[in-house]
């Protein structure tokens, strides 16, 4: 089975909305250079199709799916599982619906308050909603070959709680962590003393971590704790140098005004010389 990474930007994307930086206006005359708010597709043994987060680039992303895996231009996704309701994270979902995709029944599963949530905006007819326990593993689909399972993690959660999503494989697992407001309150709720100790007490092998920021000072006076999120320059100040055997961290969800995404600054320069990287749009991971 095969984890497709078909967005790596924060919610807004790159170019994002009302903005006039170099980085926006360049993915504008450029579509080339656009990053899509962060998502992935999963491929089941069984060929099925799993999408987890549902953003406003759901075409784009699906046809990053098709190509990376060889189906052609566009695919369609069996199941649709959310972290949380934030919007970029589910503002994709009235696609689904009649005045787009036309669909019905189609599998979804989050926590009971990011579906009542979807509920009272409306957006719940396209798909038969299933409520899922925190820690509990399950198979979205009946032959898929590997199975999800969600990991509470602190955020913001002022319409809904959160969750990553740990993908369990036949031979190798991978975390989906794309937002949590800070490493203290994540080690505390999962019982660990350092993000280390916590990755390897998931027995993961690749770890898509939240990197919004690189750090505080990105956003030109507006004040960042009303966005909380770790930086990357504290991640990977805990972390230090990667060990043979820590999974591979990958970086995500990254904020237009991240540095690293340009892959010739100082910035990304110094995370890649630690051992760890930064997601690119269409890659694959063989679990």
């Amino acid at each position: 089975m095969r984890v497709v990474l078909v967005g790596t930007a924060q919610d807004g994307g790159v170019p994002q909305a009302g903005c006039g930086c170099d980085r926006c206006i360049a993915a504008l005359s450029d579509p080339s250079k656009a990053l899509h708010p962060a998502c992935c597709l999963v491929i089941g043994s069984d060929g099925s199709l799993h999408l987890i987060e549902a953003s406003r680039a759901l075409p784009q992303q699906l046809g990053i799916a098709a190509r990376s895996l060889g189906m052609g231009d566009t695919v369609v996704p069996e199941t649709v599982s959310l972290t949380h309701a934030h919007l970029g994270h589910i503002d994709g979902l009235g696609q689904f619906g009649k005045e787009v995709m036309g669909s019905s029944g189609i599998s979804l599963f989050a926590s009971k308050s990011v579906i009542d949530f979807i509920r009272k905006r409306g957006l719940i007819s396209p798909f038969e909603a299933n409520n899922i326990e925190s820690g509990e593993s399950f198979s979205p689909s009946r032959q898929c070959g590997f199975q999800f399972e969600f990991i509470p993690v602190p955020h913001r959660d002022e319409f809904s709680d959160t969750h990553a999503i740990k993908i369990i494989g036949p031979s190798s697992s991978l975390l989906f962590l794309p937002d949590h407001d800070d490493w203290t309150g994540t080690l505390d709720m999962a019982g660990q003393n350092s993000i280390r100790d916590w990755l390897n007490s998931l027995e993961v092998d690749f770890a898509l971590i939240d990197g919004t920021f690189w750090s505080g000072d990105e956003l030109g006076g507006r004040d960042i704790s009303q966005i909380p999120h770790p930086p990357i320059s504290e991640t990977i100040g805990r972390l230090g140098r990667r060990e043979d055997e820590d999974p591979e961290v990958i970086f995500f969800h990254l904020n237009h005004t991240n540095p690293v995404i340009d892959c010739c600054s100082a910035e990304y320069r110094e995370l890649v010389a630690l051992g760890w990287s930064i997601g690119e749009q269409g890659s694959t991971f063989v679990l």
